[in-house]
């Protein structure tokens, strides 16, 4: 059996669901198994809207199927994580010990196959047996990778908070007499930045594990608290007339932000 994927029509990833569009054909021996037994097939992680016989011939049967399919994406690298979407088929009444699928070496994926916002990773088939209870059954699974491109996931994931990251910092070379305007900048980018992260993960559904993004927000915000702990000590040597040790302080606290950065982008690279 083999698959002809013609089109990706949706992927959502907040559904944790996608729509193809694609020919499925099963090549089989008439002597050994009939037409109405090979028909009698399922589909087990979608529901197809279309399944239209588009050839039937003695030892080949042909079918145009357009469905909604579901999985659980996996999102530990996003934004820059690579995804894959699969079609897999099993029959409905015929054990392992009974049929099994082989791969047909004519499939592919359609030259004007494109998926929006996504790099197309190449294919994969394969088989494999799927247990239920004492009983097991050949099952064909065809495999698409899709992947972010890397270039477009940093300018609209990273870029953006190390803008705001940035201009946060600026309080740094603010004189410390002005602290009221440079608790004013770093509290606005820290409420600049939180509403970034939600708008961030509104993309994916609710998962109750950490993503690349929740740890690189992670240190975002320590980077924030930080700046605003600093802030607030050198307003109180403002507070008690102590303008150069606050204007040392502050040359100190520079150097040390330094440090701080270099130790979360290690711990990033690391985990």
């Amino acid at each position: 059996m083999g698959v002809w994927l013609v089109n990706v029509e949706r992927i959502d990833l907040a559904a944790s669901s996608y729509r193809l569009d694609f020919y499925l054909w099963f090549k089989f021996n008439p002597s050994e198994i009939d037409p109405s037994t090979v028909k009698a097939f399922e589909i087990v992680n979608g529901a197809p809207t279309k399944q239209d016989i588009v050839t039937e011939e003695e030892d080949r049967i042909e079918y145009r199927i357009r469905g909604e399919f579901v999985k659980t994406f996996d999102f530990t690298r996003y934004p820059f994580e690579t995804h894959t979407l699969t079609i897999e088929l099993e029959h409905k009444r015929l054990n392992a010990s009974k049929l099994v699928f082989q791969p047909d070496l004519e499939t592919a994926i359609d030259e004007t196959v494109n998926v929006a916002g996504w790099e197309i990773g190449g294919f994969e088939q394969t088989v494999v047996e799927h247990s239920y209870g004492e009983e097991a059954y050949s099952r064909y699974i065809f495999i698409l990778h899709l992947k972010r491109p890397t270039l477009s996931a940093f300018v609209k994931s990273v870029l953006p908070i190390s803008v705001i990251t940035t201009i946060s910092l600026l309080t740094f070379f603010i004189s410390p007499q002005n602290f009221s305007q440079r608790i004013g900048l770093a509290v606005s980018t820290l409420m600049a930045a939180s509403a970034f992260h939600l708008s961030l993960l509104s993309g994916i559904p609710p998962i109750g594990y950490l993503t690349l993004a929740d740890r690189m927000m992670i240190s975002v915000y320590a980077i924030f608290l930080y700046n605003l702990s600093v802030s607030v000590y050198i307003m109180k040597l403002v507070d008690a007339k102590k303008i150069e040790e606050a204007q040392k302080f502050n040359a100190k606290a520079l150097k040390a932000l330094a440090i701080l950065i270099a130790i979360l982008i290690t711990i990033q690279l690391a985990i």
